[in-house]
């Protein structure tokens, strides 16, 4: 997913750095929008709370091998990229019949300020 120049991002507070502790996942809100912020590793992602395979709360999810695992039907992402890393690894490219079912989590800017986490969301001037 392409995402929108840095001009075009509201930059919304959804947390302090100490709150989201590493291998943790915690639902923020970011102006109405629900999101899963993920710490792998002491590096801070966000991606939307629900699951693109069928709605799933991703925000309740867990970190598993480096990937946000939905708790309903075991799809991972990977939290930097929203790449669907399961099953999409295990289905061939021969069946695309499948690929609807594999579509990535969406993904948002992330910044840390002091001691402060940001969100970039699509709709210009900072928060």
């Amino acid at each position: 997913m392409a995402s929108a120049p840095e001009s075009d991002l509201r930059w919304v507070r959804v947390a302090h750095v100490g709150e989201v502790s590493p291998g943790q996942v915690r639902r923020v809100e970011a102006a109405g929008r629900a999101l899963a912020l993920v710490n792998r590793d002491g590096e801070l992602f966000a991606l939307d709370a629900v699951c693109p395979h069928r709605g799933g709360p991703l925000d309740t999810g867990e970190l598993w091998r480096g990937a946000l695992e939905c708790p309903w039907h075991r799809f991972r992402f990977d939290p930097a990229t929203g790449a669907n890393v399961y099953p999409a690894n295990v289905y061939p490219d021969d069946l695309p019949q499948l690929q609807p079912a594999l579509n990535p989590a969406r993904t948002f800017p992330l910044a840390v300020r002091g001691e402060d986490v940001f969100v970039g969301l699509p709709g210009g001037s900072s928060g």
